[in-house]
């Protein structure tokens, strides 16, 4: 059981310049003509105080930070977040799309930074109050395109090549080892309609199985 509440919360996935942000507008907007109450959130989060100061400090290049300290804030936000926005609003049955959780801490701080797993995965299980995905939709792009797609600013959009194609890797062999099948998987170097389109349909088709398993 991914979690004991009526919402749905769907997460959206990928390396730098992947289009998680744009694809949550536009899904939304359809998702809303087809009568579901959303909340589009992400994380580190602008949705609560503590998530904003904690992006600012997460994303500024030029604020020195070690891994673990990052990895530690990382939690903080996620641990607010859930209680504060994910769980409300599950327990109001409304349709969650959330940009970035647990999958990036694996693939960043992990896969990337090269931070003990089994630390990330016993932490980040507390933050979420045990709290499972529905659904998880990985935009996979080429480092190497997405980063074109935009001006590097961030302190994780400046890091060297080698270190986003292991976040990549890192996302494709969480996908690869899921066992319960929630992970959906979209070339994002498509048109934004067609990928809109497979992230739709996906959605549709989980949600509805969920409404005839009630």
């Amino acid at each position: 059981m991914l979690h004991k509440y009526p919402g749905k919360l769907i997460l959206f996935e990928g390396c730098e310049g992947s289009g998680k942000s744009t694809l949550i507008k536009e899904l939304a907007f359809s998702l809303k003509l087809f009568g579901y109450v959303v909340v589009e959130t992400k994380e580190p989060g602008h949705a609560t105080p503590i998530g904003v100061k904690i992006r600012e400090m997460l994303m500024d290049p030029n604020l020195p930070m070690r891994h673990k300290e990052e990895l530690t804030l990382f939690f903080r936000c996620r641990a607010d977040h859930f209680k504060k926005i994910i769980i409300p609003a599950l327990g109001k049955c409304k349709t969650i799309l959330c940009d970035r959780s647990s999958p990036s801490t694996i693939a960043y701080q992990h896969y990337g930074r090269g931070l003990d797993l089994t630390d990330i995965l016993v932490r980040d299980a507390k933050a979420r109050q045990n709290v499972g995905f529905d659904l998880i939709i990985l935009l996979d792009i080429d480092p190497e395109i997405g980063l074109k797609r935009k001006k590097p600013e961030t302190r994780f959009e400046l890091e060297k090549i080698e270190f986003h194609e292991r976040v990549r890797q890192g996302y494709l062999e969480q996908a690869k080892n899921n066992p319960d099948k929630q992970w959906i998987i979209i070339d994002a170097s498509l048109p934004l309609n067609i990928v809109k389109t497979k992230a739709l349909k996906a959605i549709l088709e989980m949600l509805q199985k969920e409404k005839k398993l009630a």
